[in-house]
């Protein structure tokens, strides 16, 4: 309903009113006509200054005036498709000014309705987020040339993925180039898409009479508007009439101290004057490949250091694999150790790379002081993981318990302070029949493995951990086409009520069966989707099904039940979930009390106050919340009186210990805590009748698992349901 002065506003009134907030806004706002084959029919002058387009130009047209070459036609036509039906949403989109200039733009979208619910105007707003867009896409791009070094790709590699990504990010059809001159003004390197081009052209032209060794710290930005009209026309023409470049901008670069040692140079086929966003992401340019070429430096001088780590004092890799070549050649075998502290991290983030450093120096002393490692060889191999290999015969190695508690039980110390660490091993054997590069190999695939549990983890490599990776390889292949082709799909487990036997409510479990894989564990493909960042896919698909089957039931005019959706934490954080949810919830018509989050513990230890303000924001809409897998993690129970959930989960593993006292009197705990939260307790994965009882005993609220029912497909369910109706 659009309610103004106490009065429901007819369309000409609404549409009055609309205009004349417009015009007082900062905004740029559209007012859309759905009576009018969706037409424009009003545009606030912020809107025309945007654009550049007058208000003749786009009163009685559609969007698509703002469309270009590069603008996602997809994306516009979801757009326009939620206008038509009167959807609100928030998205971005390029588009193009009438200058024939590109923007990014955050589109809103307001539908305003009578008391009938008819459709009466669309209110669009746009705000430009050029800006914000490119510092994105450029500092990503850092990331990339940092880890392309890192890695030890080339100094010419990286510079052309400089020129590779401005081009593309730039939205403009255009060359890009890198001209550098070393410290001593001698060579001259030329990189980018052009290089055999411009390496024909004369110095001067190159570098635009920029004088290389000038030392006065300029920043001045070369614009050549029409290069056949500057004194550089002979030395370009061959290159302008090969590639029709008729614009050329230019960004000084400097070394560290100021010094002019290069240029970065894009090349334009049509006559383009630069905007102050434009110069701005120009300027962004050159300190990118300034850092690039100080870094390829450092790394050189590393390489330089041929058998030293100089920040541990430990031998670096290409020491370690010297010596053990020559070990293998004399025919001698043993174990290879990669290992990692599980905090390493964050002893980084608390006391920097020194800090880091001084902890691998202090791991590799203790493990060399082992009576069982005393002849091995140790090594930096990473900057977070240090390399061991024993000279030792392969054989179990037993290590006395008072030198594992040295390893990890004694504090390490930075800057007098103590630091507690957990290990990650992974290792393998190596021998005259397993090469050191193998080895090596395995050993970090074993890593990897250790990586993903909780608290110190030797892992061994056996064959099993490459199939494990070459299968998680093979789901990621498949899942995008799984989500296309609606692969996924939720089964139903219900939730009981212990006391009575009822089915109080049920949660839904992501499933999928492939095409081409057959069925796929979710234990396999939620950590890969985790990982890949699609599990927000995976959530919404599951979501979506759940709500379509309670629509169909309300529909039928059947019971409807509460259903228990689990939200990964990235898609939980995601700055639009609430405002996406509920907008889902209200499209199916759904009742938001029929809808629960389930969010993992873990959640809310990323940011206290941010979840409960998500959480807060869910109940006012309607929508219930729960704790999952409560317990596993780090818990802490001041989180449970902070945060308002409804509903606890004490997680299977504590289930199955059940009979043990101790875990007893921690689950008593748990649901006596619940109760005196107000909050609901569930418990998972009960299968046995003594674990119902000894649960109903401890007044536990709700139990779930395959005592009572197991994961069902939706058909099933309605079965069971109508059954149930039918014995009622």
């Amino acid at each position: 309903m659009n309610e103004f002065d106490k009065r429901i506003l007819s369309d000409d009134e609404l549409f009055f009113w609309l205009c004349q907030m417009a015009s007082q806004l900062d905004s740029a706002v559209m007012i859309i006509n759905p009576k009018k084959s969706f037409t424009i029919e009003y545009v606030n002058h912020m809107f025309m200054y945007m654009t550049g387009y007058s208000e003749t130009d786009m009163i009685g047209s559609t969007l698509s005036f703002l469309h270009g070459q590069h603008t996602d036609l997809l994306n516009e036509k979801d757009i326009q498709e939620s206008i038509e039906k009167g959807v609100t949403f928030k998205t971005s989109s390029f588009l193009y000014r009438k200058d024939g200039s590109s923007f990014w733009s955050d589109v809103s979208h307001l539908a305003m309705r009578n008391p009938q619910g008819e459709l009466q105007y669309c209110v669009l707003t746009l705000r430009d987020v050029t800006d914000s867009m490119n510092i994105e896409s450029l500092i990503k791009l850092e990331r990339d040339v940092y880890f392309s070094l890192e890695n030890g790709g080339t100094l010419e590699s990286v510079m052309g993925n400089i020129c590779d990504t401005v081009a593309t990010t730039f939205w403009k059809e255009c060359y890009c180039s890198i001209v550098l001159r070393d410290d001593n003004e001698r060579s001259l390197k030329i990189y980018g898409d052009l290089f055999n081009d411009l390496n024909k052209l004369d110095e001067n032209a190159l570098l635009m009479g920029i004088r290389t060794g000038d030392m006065g710290r300029l920043h001045k930005t070369v614009i050549l508007g029409d290069i056949a009209k500057s004194e550089y026309y002979e030395s370009y023409r061959d290159l302008m009439r090969k590639h029709q470049i008729v614009t050329l901008w230019g960004e000084p670069i400097l070394n560290m101290e100021g010094k002019i040692i290069g240029i970065f140079t894009m090349y334009f086929k049509q006559h383009i004057e630069p905007k102050d966003i434009d110069l701005k992401f120009l300027n962004r340019i050159a300190p990118i490949a300034t850092l690039a070429m100080k870094y390829f430096d450092q790394k050189k001088a590393i390489r330089r250091l041929a058998y030293q780590d100089v920040a541990s004092g430990l031998n670096n890799f290409e020491r370690f694999k010297i010596i053990l070549n020559e070990m293998i050649a004399e025919g001698n075998a043993g174990h290879l150790y990669i290992v990692k502290p599980g905090e390493y991290q964050t002893i980084i983030d608390l006391y920097g790379r020194r800090g880091g450093d001084e902890v691998l120096s202090q791991l590799a002393n203790r493990i060399q002081s082992l009576s069982t490692f005393e002849d091995s060889i140790i090594a930096r191999y990473t900057h977070s993981t240090i390399i061991v290999a024993t000279r030792l015969s392969l054989r179990e190695m037993s290590i006395p318990q008072k030198e594992v508690d040295l390893i990890l039980s004694d504090p390490y110390y930075i800057d007098g302070k103590e630091v507690y660490v957990t290990l990650k091993v992974g290792t393998s054997i190596y021998s005259p029949q397993v090469t050191l590069t193998e080895a090596v190999h395995r050993a970090d695939t074993a890593l990897s493995s250790a990586l993903k549990i909780n608290g110190t983890v030797i892992k061994k490599f056996n064959q099993s951990l490459i199939e494990s990776v070459e299968q998680e390889m093979n789901v990621l292949s498949h899942f995008s086409r799984g989500i296309k082709n609606s692969e996924f799909f939720p089964v139903l487990q219900p939730k009981v009520n212990i006391r009575t036997g009822e089915i109080e409510s049920f949660e839904a479990l992501a499933r999928w069966v492939s095409a081409e894989l057959g069925f796929v564990s979710p234990a396999l493909f939620i950590p890969v989707a985790e990982n890949t960042g699609n599990i927000y896919k995976v959530d919404l698909v599951i979501f979506r099904k759940v709500l379509q089957w309670q629509k169909n039931r309300l529909d039928a005019g059947l019971k409807l039940y509460q259903v228990s959706i689990n939200i990964s934490p990235s898609h939980f954080y995601n700055a639009s979930f609430v405002e996406n949810s509920v907008a889902l919830i209200k499209k199916y018509s759904i009742d938001p009390k029929y809808i629960k989050f389930e969010i993992t513990e873990s959640v809310e230890l990323d940011n206290v106050l941010r979840a409960k303000k998500i959480i807060n924001e869910l109940q006012q809409y309607g929508v219930a919340t729960s704790i999952d897998d409560f317990g596993v993690g780090y818990s802490s129970l001041s989180y449970l009186q902070e945060l308002p959930f409804e509903e606890i989960k004490i997680d299977k593993s504590f289930v199955d210990n059940l009979s043990n006292p101790r875990m007893n009197a921690v689950i008593k705990t748990i649901i006596q805590l619940s109760g005196n939260l107000n909050m609901i307790s569930v418990a998972e994965g009960i299968e046995t009748e003594d674990q119902h009882n000894e649960l109903k005993k401890l007044g536990c609220n709700i139990g779930q698992g395959y005592y009572y029912y197991k994961p069902m497909p939706i058909e099933q369910i309605n079965d069971l349901l109508a059954d149930q109706m039918t014995v009622h």
